[in-house]
C-alpha cells in the first residue's frame, strides 16, 4: 500500500479526507491523529509510520481515489500509551477531535487539532522523570550573538539570557547541555551555525526550526511588556517560546511564570566536558545517576525539592551573598533537629504542587490530582507552624511567601468523593450530599422507576390531580398526562 498524500486528486476525495487533509495541512511536522467515532485514524505516510512504530496493522479505507489510503487507528480510550510511545521516539502528535455533537452536526462533523505533544511540551507524568526538569529552549541566533530561553511547560519556570561577550558558541552550547532540554525551537540562522550541527550530530534533542516573525521586534513586543527601546537578544527567544507553547497547548498557560532574565556571571562556569568529568548528575562509566554527585547528596524528600537541587548543583552560584544566604538556611535547620525530622515527616505526604498547578492550568487535571491537591494544601498550614521556630531571616521569608488556599483546600475537601475515579466522565467525583440536586439526579440514575412514582404522587399531590400520570415514549421522552374528567349525573 503504497499511496501518499500527495498522490490525491483533490478533485474526487471525499468530505471526510477533505477535512484530514485541511488540518494535516496546518500541521504538517506531526503525526495527526484523527477522531473517527472511538477510534484515532492515521492515514498515508502518518499511517506507514505510526504501523511501523507501534507495530499496528495497516489497512486501507476508500478516498474517493482508485487506490485506498494507508490507514491504522488506536481506541481512543487507549491513546495515551501510544501517544507517549510515539513522543519517547521523537515525533511530535496533533491530536483532531470531534468539537460537535454528531448528533446536531449538519453534514460532516467539525473537527479541529485541540493539542500538540512534542518532546518538550509534555505534561505525562508517567512520560517524565519526577525529579528532573523537561525543558524546552528557544535559541535566536543574530550573527554570532545569542538569544536563549527556556521554560518547563509542567511547572512553569521561564528563564533566559543573553550571549553577546567572549566566545558566545561555546557558551551557548554549555547553557544547552546544562539546560538538558528535551526540545529546542530556533530561528532559520541557528541552522548554519556550527552548534546547531554538534547538537544534531552529538545530543538527543529535538530541533524544531519556526518562523522568524516568531523572533522579531513586533512578537517581543506583544509577548513580553519591556522597558527597553531596543529588547535585549533573550526577550526575541522568550517571545518566540510563548508563541510555540500557545501554539501547541492551543491556549495561552496561565501559569508560566513571569520570564526571569539571568546573567551568565552570576554562575560558575562549566563546558560540557568539565560536566562529564565531574559526574555532577551521572557517572561517565555508564551515565548512571548512581555513584554521581547528585546521589551522593540528594536527600530530598520530594518531587520539587529533588529537580531545585539538581538546578543548583547543575549551576553553581559565585555571588557570596547569594552563597551564604543558602548556607544560613540550611544552617539553621542543622542546628534544630526536631523541627527538621518534623518537617520532614510533613514533606513526605506532598504531592508535586508545580506540576499539579500546571495539569489544572493546561486543563488536563483529573480527579485524583485533584485529591492530591487537597492532601497537600491541607498540609500546608503545619508546615509553615513548623516552620516559624526558625531563626534563618530568609528561610522565614520563603516561609512566609506560603499560601494555604484555605477556601479552596475548603472547597476541594467539601466536594471531592473520598476515592474518586480517574477520569472526569466516570461519574462519583462529587462527595454525596455536597450538592442536593445532584443528589437528585444521581438518585434518579441508579433508582430510576422508583423515582418516577414518587414525582408522580408528589405532583399528584402538589396540584390536586387524581388523574395526572408520567408516561413515556422514545419520541418525546417522559411527560405528564392529565386525563380529562368524565361528568357523572
Amino acid at each position: 500500500m503504497s499511496m501518499k498524500l500527495s498522490d490525491l486528486d483533490l478533485t474526487k476525495i471525499t468530505p471526510m479526507m477533505q477535512q484530514y487533509i485541511e488540518q494535516k495541512e496546518r500541521w504538517p511536522d506531526c503525526i495527526l491523529f484523527f477522531r473517527l467515532g472511538d477510534f484515532y485514524e492515521m492515514f498515508f505516510e502518518d499511517a506507514v509510520t505510526a504501523s511501523r512504530e507501534l507495530e499496528l496493522t495497516l489497512t486501507g479505507r476508500d478516498c474517493g481515489q482508485a487506490e485506498r489510503a494507508p490507514m491504522c487507528g488506536v481506541p481512543y480510550h487507549a491513546a495515551d500509551n501510544y501517544i507517549n510511545r510515539l513522543v519517547g521516539k521523537g515525533y511530535k502528535i496533533a491530536i483532531c477531535e470531534q468539537v460537535e455533537d454528531p448528533a446536531a452536526a449538519k453534514g460532516i462533523v467539525r473537527r479541529e487539532v485541540v493539542r500538540v505533544i512534542t518532546p518538550g511540551t509534555v505534561i505525562d507524568g508517567s512520560m517524565l522523570d519526577d525529579h528532573r526538569d523537561n525543558f524546552l529552549l528557544s535559541v535566536y541566533c543574530l550573527n554570532n550573538y545569542y538569544g536563549l530561553a527556556a521554560a518547563d511547560l509542567t511547572t512553569g519556570i521561564f528563564e533566559a539570557t543573553s550571549l553577546i561577550v567572549g566566545r558566545t558558541a561555546d557558551k551557548l552550547l554549555d547553557e544547552i547541555v546544562r539546560y538538558a532540554p528535551s526540545e529546542l525551537i530556533c530561528n532559520s540562522a541557528f541552522l548554519s551555525n556550527d552548534v546547531s550541527q554538534t547538537i544534531k550530530n552529538k545530543y538527543d534533542i529535538m530541533l524544531t526550526v519556526r518562523y522568524d516573525e516568531d523572533f522579531s521586534e513586533l512578537s517581543v513586543n506583544k509577548q513580553i511588556p519591556q522597558d527597553h527601546e531596543q529588547p535585549p537578544l533573550w526577550a526575541h527567544a522568550a517571545a518566540a517560546l510563548l508563541i510555540y507553547l500557545e501554539e501547541t497547548q492551543r491556549v495561552r498557560p496561565g501559569h508560566m511564570k513571569p520570564v526571569r532574565p539571568y546573567q551568565l556571571s552570576e554562575f560558575m562556569n562549566l563546558d560540557p566536558v568539565a560536566r562529564r568529568n565531574l559526574e555532577i548528575t551521572q557517572t561517565i562509566r555508564d551515565n548512571s545517576r548512581r555513584g554521581s554527585l547528585l546521589w551522593a547528596v540528594d536527600r530530598t524528600i520530594t518531587a520539587m525539592g529533588g529537580r531545585l537541587l539538581r538546578r543548583w548543583l547543575e549551576q553553581p552560584l559565585l555571588n557570596v551573598h547569594d552563597i551564604e544566604q543558602r548556607l544560613g538556611a540550611v544552617a539553621d535547620l542543622k542546628e534544630q533537629f526536631m523541627v527538621r525530622q518534623e518537617l520532614r515527616e510533613l514533606l513526605r505526604g506532598l504531592y508535586d504542587l508545580e506540576r499539579l498547578a500546571g495539569k489544572i492550568a493546561l486543563a488536563s487535571v483529573n480527579a485524583r490530582d485533584l485529591l492530591a491537591l487537597t492532601h497537600t494544601l491541607d498540609k500546608l498550614p503545619l508546615l509553615i507552624k513548623t516552620v516559624r521556630p526558625a531563626r534563618d531571616a530568609w528561610l522565614l521569608e520563603l516561609v512566609g511567601q506560603i499560601d494555604p488556599l484555605p477556601e479552596l483546600c475548603r472547597l476541594l475537601t467539601d466536594a471531592l468523593a473520598e476515592e474518586p475515579p480517574i477520569g472526569l466522565k466516570e461519574g462519583n467525583l462529587i462527595r454525596e450530599g455536597y450538592h442536593p440536586e445532584l443528589d437528585l439526579l444521581r438518585r434518579a440514575s441508579t433508582d430510576g422507576k422508583n423515582w418516577i412514582l414518587e414525582l408522580e404522587a408528589a405532583e399528584r399531590e402538589r396540584t390536586g390531580i387524581k388523574s395526572l400520570k408520567i408516561g413515556y415514549n422514545r419520541v418525546f421522552g417522559y411527560y405528564i398526562e392529565v386525563t380529562r374528567g368524565r361528568n357523572v349525573n
